[in-house]
């Protein structure tokens, strides 16, 4: 799930959590597939983001190639490169990261 600027929203993605009024009443559902109409309809109440559902991956996390992950963890161990016990931990991280990750999306 994503906090989603309206001007950055495209039909077809879902909301993640209902539209609602002030005093609590449901304008639209989770769940419901925007189109162009109820997107330009949510502006006009004066919405200016929604809860969007991402459609793969992590929660609020974009899809992201395992070359991106793999880069991701290299950045993250550069300071402690000399350290063999975090180098060890960065390889089982990798070994997961190449194990685990969906080829296909």
């Amino acid at each position: 799930m994503k906090r989603m600027h309206l001007d950055e929203v495209t039909p077809g993605m879902v909301l993640a959590k209902p539209v609602t009024s002030l005093t609590g009443q449901m304008i639209v559902p989770a769940g419901k597939s925007l189109d162009a109409s109820l997107i330009a309809r949510l502006r006009d109440l004066g919405l200016t983001s929604a809860h969007i559902e991402n459609r793969h991956g992590e929660e609020g996390d974009p899809v992201k190639t395992l070359a991106e992950l793999e880069q991701a963890l290299d950045h993250r161990f550069r300071k402690v490169a000399g350290d063999a016990e975090l180098a060890r931990m960065q390889e089982t991280i990798r070994r997961h990261l190449r194990a685990t990750h969906r080829t296909t999306v």
